[in-house]
């Protein structure tokens, strides 16, 4: 896609973002075989049946999958916080600027933000910013959700003049759920000092770290750490001997207690019997549908199927759809073409995946200078690179008679 035209989009659509665990990098982890291995062994309880060594194996992987996601964010500090909520602020304040300096009047201002993400970045990098973040909270003291608050728009009147504006909005929707979400008689609320995730981590330390298996192995000849396989931790996990996994149920109960899907395949069938997640996931496809919708796509690769199916039946049934991912590098092109099944070519063609070769190819003739010299110097999709390109159009919108 040439920036031009992004450019054009941008000005002209309603905007959707969809974003994932790479976003949140280096401060978090993203998810790497996690889902992959507890789609496994959900598939092998299911035809094995349970037994202690599965259960061990699940309790290392959910402890993993805290304490690089989850537990980070209590108390978050370090360079690599620093520089991950550092972009999170640039994305808000970039597109707080291009939302008001869209001429198109017909366009509301208010841009949607997905994410399967469970961790709250986006909250932080919003507080006290000067941006309207909307979580779908409502209240002050005691904060309930509500998934209708994101149909709301705000204004502004000026102080003299009684001039009335819409100023952009920010819809931060976790389809997903979130770690500072909590569950009392069917309503979610706001877990303010996140005492649920604080509980989950007592749980876990008061359990002998020996109990658990290693989800990494090291090469003897390099020294490098490498995931192992499903079966490499079931063999560990026999070797350890248990009699019983009562000593992981403190964990469970209190892990269970977050109201958040866990990145399995079966998410889809979970979220369909939650009707919070139910009705998130109808949102998504709904905006989708919108006419003369854009969909921007960065630090997810469409492995959820349930999403990328959703995505990509929007794509064939509304020609006004336009979608644009952006691949971390050049592998992740045909690992993102093969999630969405794009084995051929959308119907309407209008999902173009963006890749720093295809991206320079397609800029390396533009008109402009700054946005050939930009394209050249792109190697990765970063957060960082992300903004650059967003800060880059950004600077080329002129806005007249303001």
């Amino acid at each position: 896609m040439h920036i031009e035209t992004l450019k054009y989009y941008i000005q002209s659509a309603n905007v959707n973002f969809l974003y994932g665990s790479g976003l949140s990098r280096p401060f978090l982890s993203i998810l790497g075989n996690i889902e992959k291995w507890l789609t496994e062994l959900n598939e092998k309880r299911h035809r094995e049946g349970d037994n202690v060594s599965f259960t061990v194996v699940e309790a290392s992987i959910l402890k993993l999958y805290f304490e690089s996601v989850m537990y980070p964010n209590v108390a978050p500090a370090g360079a690599n916080y620093d520089a991950t909520i550092n972009e999170y602020r640039r994305f808000l304040r970039n597109w707080n600027g291009l939302i008001n300096k869209r001429s198109n009047r017909l366009v509301g201002k208010q841009v949607n933000l997905f994410t399967t993400n469970v961790d709250i970045m986006m909250e932080r990098a919003a507080l006290g910013y000067g941006v309207e973040l909307n979580d779908g909270f409502q209240g002050s003291i005691e904060q309930v959700y509500d998934a209708g608050s994101f149909q709301k728009t705000v204004s502004k009147t000026s102080l003299h003049f009684q001039n009335v504006s819409d100023i952009p909005v920010f819809n931060l929707i976790k389809i997903h759920g979130s770690i500072n979400w909590k569950s009392e008689a069917d309503v979610i609320k706001n877990d303010l000092g996140l005492p649920t995730v604080q509980a989950v981590r007592a749980a876990l330390d008061g359990i002998d770290a020996g109990n658990f298996i290693s989800t990494t192995k090291i090469d003897p000849a390099t020294g490098d750490a490498t995931d192992k396989t499903l079966a490499e931790m079931i063999t560990e996990a026999e070797a350890k001997g248990l009699a019983n996994a009562d000593v992981f149920n403190p964990f469970f109960e209190q892990y269970r207690k977050l109201v958040m899907i866990n990145p399995t395949k079966r998410k889809f069938k979970e979220s369909v019997i939650d009707h919070h997640f139910y009705e998130l996931m109808r949102q998504y496809s709904n905006n989708l549908e919108k006419e003369n919708t854009l969909l921007l796509v960065s630090g997810f690769s469409f492995a959820d199927e349930h999403i990328a199916d959703i995505t990509l039946r929007a794509a064939n049934t509304n020609p006004t759809l336009h979608i644009v991912v952006f691949g971390f590098n050049d592998g992740d092109g045909t690992t993102i073409k093969n999630n969405l099944k794009l084995h051929d070519v959308c119907l309407n063609n209008n999902v173009e995946i963006l890749t720093p070769t295809v991206f320079k190819s397609h800029n390396d003739q533009s008109q402009e200078e700054k946005y050939r010299n930009f394209a050249a110097g792109v190697t990765q999709f970063d957060f960082t690179t992300v903004n650059n390109l967003f800060e880059l159009i950004s600077q080329g919108i002129v806005v007249y008679g303001r």
